[in-house]
C-alpha cells in the first residue's frame, strides 16, 4: 500500500515497559490492493453521506446502501454504528456487528483490513468505549487499527499481563 508505514511505540509508565510495534491505520489511504479492505462505521440506512463511508463511497470500494459486511467488490466492510434516527447505536448493538467482522477477519487471513475509527466521528462514541471491542485483533499481524484505538488497547492489554 503507498505511504504505509510501520510505527514503533516505547510505552513507559509505572505499570509498563515494553514495545509494542504497531500496525496503524494510515491517516489516508488512496488505494488498495487487492487483498485491502477499508472497514468503516456505517448506518443501519445504508446512506453514506460523511466521514469514512463517504470517503469510501467516492473511491468506489463500498456500496450505496451497503450496511454491514463486504462490499461487492470487496475492498470495504461496513461495520454499522448509528441508528436510522442518526443516533448512535448502542455498545452492544454496535458488539454484535464487530463479533461478525471479527469472525470475517479470522476466516480471511490473507486479506488486510484498514479498520477506520468506527463510532468515533459522526457517532460521537468515545474511543474508550469502542475499542475494546477491537481487541481480539490487536495482535494479528493483517490488521491495523487506528492510532486512538491503540492507545486505549495498549493499556487495556498491560493490565492484563
Amino acid at each position: 500500500m503507498k505511504n504505509l508505514k510501520l510505527f514503533r511505540e516505547f510505552v513507559t509508565s509505572d505499570d509498563i515497559n515494553y514495545n509494542q510495534e504497531m500496525r496503524v491505520t494510515p491517516q489516508r489511504i488512496e488505494t488498495l490492493k487487492h487483498n485491502e479492505v477499508f472497514v468503516f462505521g456505517s448506518n443501519i440506512r445504508g446512506i453514506h453521506t460523511k466521514g469514512a463511508a463517504r470517503f469510501a463511497i467516492d473511491k468506489g470500494w463500498a456500496d450505496e446502501n451497503q450496511i454491514d459486511g463486504l462490499s461487492n467488490s470487496g475492498q470495504s466492510y461496513g461495520i454499522p454504528t448509528m441508528k436510522s434516527t442518526r443516533e448512535p447505536l448502542t455498545i452492544a448493538e454496535i458488539e454484535n456487528y464487530v463479533t461478525k467482522f471479527i469472525d470475517y477477519v479470522k476466516d480471511n487471513p490473507n486479506k488486510v483490513f484498514y479498520i477506520t475509527a468506527i463510532g468515533t466521528g459522526e457517532a460521537n462514541i468515545q474511543k474508550n468505549e469502542i475499542a475494546p471491542l477491537f481487541n481480539e485483533l490487536f495482535n494479528l499481524e493483517n490488521v491495523f487499527l487506528p492510532k486512538n484505538y491503540y492507545d486505549v488497547l495498549l493499556a487495556l492489554n498491560s493490565r492484563e499481563t
